[in-house]
């Protein structure tokens, strides 16, 4: 499964690069990630899911309404890079038992909380219940991933990584339906934060300052490891 998607992502690379580029604000959270990760995300258009895909790094398995099975070929193929088909409407234990086990795995897995797209505007829709019970379930770290504006293919867009979502006070209790409603408002409360954010970092070009830092960054480490060379060098003689 893993070999396949990433065989997808290094084959289909170049023609990501022209049909949905994207810039990815603070992308180097996703790399402090020491347990499996329930990526909550905006749904505005399917470039959403080209987007995580090429754009995030590792394997990252995703959630799909039953309605987009097809045929045999066709699910085989999507099974094999990871999608997991759950119906929305009376979810199977069997694909609840596969989520979790995922998580629980240390794998990283994409669900669009919204339960579909949102055809309307950009502000978030009403947020369903099954994330909340999958993060908590699968014991996982969640961290919100939004797009900026519905994508346009060949036109940029911008995806932006949020601070995971605290769920500390919530974790080894029962689980009840009041304990979801206030994790499920925790899950809005980052992703709104996060649009907000990333706003800001479009609107102010903040690749380019990011791109700055990293020059910066890497000048200063340079520069400190010449010095520490130097003092090595320097105690024995």
């Amino acid at each position: 499964m893993r070999r396949m998607f990433n065989f997808l992502k290094v084959l289909l690379y170049p023609v990501a690069t022209v049909l949905v580029p994207c810039k990815v604000m603070d992308k180097d959270k996703f790399k402090k990630i020491e347990c499996g990760n329930l990526i909550i995300s905006n749904h505005l258009s399917w470039m959403d899911v080209p987007y995580q895909m090429f754009w995030l790094p590792g394997f990252k398995r995703m959630l799909s309404k039953k309605e987009n099975d097809g045929g045999k070929f066709k699910h085989w193929f999507v099974t094999n890079v990871g999608i997991i088909f759950i119906d929305r409407d009376k979810p199977e234990l069997s694909a609840m038992r596969e989520c979790i086990n995922a998580l629980k795995n240390g794998e990283i897995m994409t669900i669009y909380p919204e339960g579909t797209r949102n055809k309307v505007n950009r502000d978030l829709q009403e947020l369903h219940s099954g994330a909340a019970l999958l993060a908590l379930k699968g014991d996982a770290t969640v961290t919100p991933v939004v797009c900026h504006h519905k994508g346009v293919p060949f036109h940029r867009n911008y995806i932006g990584v949020g601070d995971p979502v605290n769920l500390d006070d919530l974790r080894g209790k029962r689980i009840d339906n009041d304990m979801l409603i206030e994790a499920t408002a925790r899950f809005r409360t980052a992703m709104e934060k996060t649009l907000a954010k990333l706003d800001y970092w479009v609107e102010h070009k903040g690749w380019k300052t990011d791109k700055k830092e990293k020059r910066r960054r890497k000048r200063l480490l340079k520069k400190q490891y010449k010095q520490a060379k130097k003092a090595a060098k320097s105690e024995n003689a």
